[in-house]
């Protein structure tokens, strides 16, 4: 029989719950984490796949990522968030936009300010730097270059302490040859190592290609192998891999090295995908999850940014803040017999009811 690197994880932490009391009251704590992809606004995938690059096309897309409102759209998201008060937020496509060098859109800071706005204390901890492509425009009889650079990122709540952070990008990417340059479409990852109450957990943000199945399931095996062998782990996606893709996929390889929370609990939603304009369709896949690995049992799970209440205005349209809905998960993440600084560390937050080391 063989195990799989998931099978030992678990295996690893029942022993652990065994002998130190895992699900004890000083051993392990109840978390939440969430995961939100933000909505770009407009496709922009279609754009690489000519022959060669239409400057009225790009401008056009970027007039119509202007109109979407993303202050506003990131301000709903926020309050949604803020709302649930995870102590961990993973967010993809943190898109930055500019116009000739000048910032016009940054969704990471629109966030960041709904959050001040609804009250939530949070606080960007890691940004993993994805695809950064310019390309030429056309607008109005303006021509220009805008520059998207894509992002994911980790946001904590103020009393989580962060004690490193790391980002890296996938060797593996989609690519195209495009007027005698090739653009790159590169995805990637971020980390934190977090404190939550005392007892850590390894938190990472990620976005996998949309363009290739192949690419995906190299991706998330790059994925897995940068992942700790022991603690807590929590991965905060979206995998653009339905659990339906036909194996191999990159969510059956993930989900046989981590546990889909979701699936754990018997909760699985539909995440994904409205129009990419916002103002209509319908959610008909699951890509986006919370992943967790090593002593984290799930507890529940739930969407956000589902109910009309959630939409905004944009002149006469009503848009969905993001054409993905956010995933909000409930753990109680426990300390691993042989991390005995951790449990020290868990001890001695318990016992002065916060984090003495943050």
């Amino acid at each position: 029989m063989q195990l799989s690197r998931r099978d030992v994880l678990r295996a690893s932490g029942t022993l652990a719950g065994a002998q130190i009391g895992v699900t004890g009251p000083i051993t392990s704590r109840a978390v939440t984490v969430a995961t939100q992809n933000l909505g770009l606004g407009v496709p922009l995938l279609d754009l690489l796949t000519e022959e060669q690059v239409d400057p009225v096309l790009v401008g056009e897309r970027f007039a119509k990522l202007r109109a979407s409102v993303v202050s506003e759209r990131m301000a709903a998201l926020a309050a949604e968030l803020t709302a649930e008060s995870p102590a961990i937020i993973g967010v993809q496509e943190g898109v930055l936009a500019e116009r000739n060098g000048e910032p016009v859109v940054d969704f990471l800071a629109s966030l960041e300010r709904g959050f001040e706005r609804a009250g939530g204390r949070y606080r960007r901890a890691a940004v993993s730097p994805n695809a950064d492509i310019t390309l030429p425009a056309e607008h109005d009889g303006e021509r220009f270059d805008v520059r998207f650079h894509d992002r994911d990122a980790l946001f904590v709540r103020e009393d989580v302490a962060v004690d490193a952070t790391d980002a890296s990008t996938f060797a593996i990417n989609a690519s195209r040859r495009l007027d005698g340059r090739r653009l790159v479409a590169t995805r990637g990852f971020c980390r934190a190592d977090c404190v939550v109450g005392g007892v850590p957990a390894v938190a990472v943000s990620t976005h996998l290609s949309a363009a290739d199945r192949r690419i995906r399931l190299v991706q998330a095996q790059a994925l897995a192998n940068q992942l700790p062998d022991d603690g807590a782990v929590v991965v905060l996606a979206d995998l653009n891999s339905a659990p339906i893709e036909r194996d191999p996929s990159a969510y059956s390889l993930l989900a046989g090295e981590l546990t889909d929370a979701a699936a754990a609990v018997g909760e699985p939603e539909l995440t994904c995908c409205r129009e990419p304009a916002l103002d209509g369709g319908e959610l008909g896949f699951r890509l986006d999850c919370v992943l967790t690995g090593g002593p984290v049992t799930p507890l529940s799970t739930r969407l956000t940014a589902v109910d009309e209440s959630a939409r905004v205005r944009a002149g006469d349209r009503s848009l969905w803040p993001s054409d993905h809905a956010g995933v909000v998960a409930d753990l109680r993440v426990g300390v691993g017999l042989r991390r005995l600084g951790d449990a020290v560390r868990a001890l001695v937050a318990r016992l002065f009811g916060a984090n003495p080391f943050a």
